[in-house]
């Protein structure tokens, strides 16, 4: 007898234990998962991340979903609780395409959804690396960012700019709330390029303008790029820049400095200082900072100054410093040599930190950001010999040297504790500190620039290299 309770007991125990270890039992019969997919095609790239989107659901519970690429080595597994039921799930899985694939390839996204009933549900996503990802590019002819039009001269606003896209070309827009344009040119074939030119009315009041351009492809996803452009409707020409570049040089590659900045304005006439660093210095002045065009200042034929794009340039026949004076209304201009009698920062290569004020030697360095190895840490300008200027050999009023930029900076070239320190403000302008303005930022792209600190002028030109 007692053996037969034993193998009761034994026999019970055991049906026990084997429903507490089964996974799916305790569920009951449920109805397939179901599966909504983003898209059905998604296209990728080489070295270039997709994602897998869907929305997961199930009337009981969800217990996992696979998501495999055999070919691309990709077999992930996401499992869910089952104490808590979840019945709906958001899929988002991002998955990067190793480089050596082709663009020319195509797979199969399988994702394979289980429920806690046993119920097994797969659904398939195309996956092909042909994908197009580049918005349209925008190159602006005219007017280039900060032009000024000369409303004494002409109310007219020609606007020229060339749109590309490998993928093609669906529309075109520009618009400018201010001046009422809002107009959208829809193409036909999906052209890879495309160039718009029209002559807009401007009104007779100055006032600044911000055309924005925009532009779609006939990609499968579409891409979009757009381009903000700021002009300066004026009666009155509010600044005038120096340019020593040939024409046709980008002026928009340096970080600071070029074209240089005027130093004095009364009315419409315009002081510069300047320093030809060699004789025949050719130079132009430039009524935008950003281009030639449209208002260059140079000569004629019979050696009057005209604001021409193709005048010739006005030459400074010796080497040294110019104070030069031009007025673009009446377009009349001068140029005198003059021998500078600021401060001369002599020897700071071979500068000299101590507490003691009597024992210390000058040295310049830099503080500031978006320069590789620089800070606001005046110890660290001096550390940090790589940033400390040196002197120009053929011009005792200028620091020379080389930064690396990261992006975006901002500057202030000092010795121990700001003791002597130049303060880079906006325009260019470097003064001598303690000045009236706070640092500017300028965006750079990074990369090697030569650096000119003119304590003459009170300019700073950072050059691409």
């Amino acid at each position: 007898m007692k053996k037969n309770i034993f193998v009761f007991f034994l026999a019970l125990f055991a049906i026990l234990f084997t429903g507490c270890q089964s996974n799916d039992a305790d569920f009951a019969p449920s109805d397939d998962p179901t599966v909504v997919v983003s898209t059905k095609e998604i296209y990728g790239a080489p070295s270039r991340k997709f994602e897998i989107k869907a929305a997961l659901a199930d009337d009981l519970g969800l217990k996992s979903v696979a998501i495999q690429i055999p070919e691309l080595s990709l077999d992930k597994l996401i499992t869910f609780p089952t104490n808590t039921l979840l019945t709906k799930y958001d899929l988002s899985y991002f998955f990067e395409v190793p480089a050596n694939r082709g663009t020319s390839e195509a797979f199969k996204i399988k994702l394979v959804i289980t429920d806690v009933s046993g119920n097994v549900v797969n659904e398939e996503i195309n996956l092909r690396l042909d994908g197009e990802f580049a918005a349209p590019s925008i190159t602006m002819v005219s007017p280039k960012e900060g032009a000024v039009i000369l409303l004494s001269t002409s109310n007219k606003l020609p606007v020229n700019f060339v749109v590309n896209d490998d993928s093609g070309i669906d529309f075109v827009q520009i618009q400018c709330a201010a001046l009422g344009i809002d107009e959208t040119i829809q193409l036909t074939g999906s052209p890879q390029s495309y160039t718009f030119n029209k002559t807009y009315t401007l009104p007779v009041t100055a006032a600044d303008y911000v055309l924005t351009i925009t532009a779609k492809d006939k990609f499968a996803i579409p891409n979009t790029g757009s381009l903000n452009v700021n002009i300066v409707a004026t009666n009155e020409y509010p600044a005038i820049f120096l340019c020593d570049q040939p024409k046709g040089t980008n002026l928009t590659t340096d970080a600071v400095g070029v074209p240089m900045y005027f130093h004095e304005k009364n009315g419409q006439d315009f002081e510069f200082k300047y320093y030809a660093d060699k004789d025949n210095k050719e130079v132009y002045f430039l009524g935008q900072e950003a281009d030639f065009g449209p208002h260059c200042f140079g000569l004629n034929g019979t050696g009057e100054l005209v604001d021409d794009v193709a005048s010739a340039p006005i030459i400074l026949p010796t080497k040294g410093y110019y104070k030069i004076k031009v007025n673009p209304n009446t377009l009349k201009y001068t140029a005198e040599k003059y021998t500078p009698s600021s401060k001369v920062w002599a020897d700071v290569a071979n500068g000299l930190w101590h507490d003691d004020a009597a024992l210390r030697k000058p040295f310049v360095s830099v503080c500031g950001g978006g320069i590789k190895d620089a800070n606001w840490d005046t110890w660290n300008a001096w550390v940090m010999t790589g940033l400390h200027l040196a002197n120009n050999s053929a011009n005792p009023y200028q620091l020379v040297g080389e930064y690396t930029l990261t992006g975006t900076m901002e500057a202030t070239f000092t010795g121990q504790w700001w003791d002597p320190s130049w303060r880079l403000i906006k325009n260019g302008i470097c003064t001598m500190s303690p000045g009236e303005n706070g640092n500017a930022k300028y965006p750079a792209a990074p990369g090697v620039y030569k650096v000119v600190l003119d304590t003459e002028l009170e300019r700073v030109f950072i050059t691409k290299k």
